[in-house]
This record gives structure tokens, C-alpha cells and sequence, in this order.
């Protein structure tokens, strides 16, 4: 299935009525097809890209019941195969990841720090390893945008 294809097939079924759920799930699938078909990709890409496609939409009617959750569940797939072959990430990938990364740490420096220490000031050390994730995964996703990596889109 080619790209305007998929993008046209998704926003004609966002337009007719179902949940609001369902309709956010095509609207950002939509979003990311339009970033990709917008990314000018070789043909060699183009057409992997277009297989995955293929088995995505294959066999599947957009205004039933389950196909939002099955879209939702091939949005995240889909979103893993950009990121594996194309080493394209959605906006706030690496913050997001730093930030969880930074609250662990910081949660375990604490947990050390309780028994070694007696400063009040442990306590500050999750919040400490999360604005620390966060800065230092703000810092990759501006250089993944400057390299025209990065999906113009939130996260789903």
C-alpha cells in the first residue's frame, strides 16, 4: 500500500463518527505517515516502508469496533520499526527515556544514601536524576531534530 494511500484511507475514516479515542489513534497515525512521506526517502526505504504498510492495513475495515485497538497496537509496532530501521524517533523519545532512566538512578542513590548518610538533602536526589534525564535527553532530541531524525509528532 503506498503512503498517500494509507494517509487518505486514515483521515476519511477519522471523519466519520466513533469514539474519541479511536479517532485520535488514526489522526496521529495519519500525522506520522504524512512526516514520513515528507522524510524523501530512497525507494529501496520507500518500499520496505510500504510493505510494512501492506501488512498493517491488510485485510482491515477502519469502522469496526476493534480496529481502533488494533491500530493503536500497530501505531506502536510501526513506530518501533522507524525507530530500528530508519533510527527515526517520535518528539521527546530521549527526554522521556532520560527521564525515566535519571528517576531510577536518582531512586537508588537514595535508597544507598539513607543508609550512609544522614543529610537531609538525599532526598532531593530523585528529583535531582530526573531533571538530569530530562536535560541530557532534551540534548538528544535537539540533535536528532538538527539531523533531520526526529517525527514532528508526540509520542504516542
Amino acid at each position: 500500500m503506498k503512503l498517500e494511500e494509507a494517509i487518505q484511507k486514515l483521515d476519511l475514516s477519522a471523519g466519520i463518527s466513533g469514539t474519541r479515542q479511536a479517532v485520535k489513534v488514526k489522526q496521529r497515525f495519519s500525522n506520522i505517515l504524512q512526516e514520513v512521506k515528507y522524510k524523501d526517502l530512497p525507494s529501496e526505504q520507500l518500499a520496505l516502508v510500504e510493505h510494512e504498510l501492506d501488512s498493517i492495513f491488510d485485510g482491515l475495515d477502519l469502522e469496526e469496533e476493534k480496529a481502533a485497538e488494533y491500530l493503536k497496537a500497530c501505531l506502536h509496532d510501526f513506530l518501533k520499526f522507524l525507530r530500528v530501521n530508519f533510527a527515526f524517533l517520535p518528539e521527546g523519545y530521549c527526554a522521556w527515556y532520560g527521564m525515566r532512566l535519571g528517576l531510577v538512578l536518582g531512586t537508588i542513590l537514595l535508597l544507598v544514601l539513607i543508609i550512609y548518610t544522614e543529610s537531609n538533602l538525599k532526598y532531593y536526589s530523585p528529583l535531582g536524576g530526573l531533571l538530569l534525564g530530562v536535560m541530557v535527553g532534551s540534548v538528544c532530541d535537539r540533535r536528532k531534530k538538527a539531523r533531520g531524525r526526529a517525527l514532528l509528532t508526540r509520542m504516542v
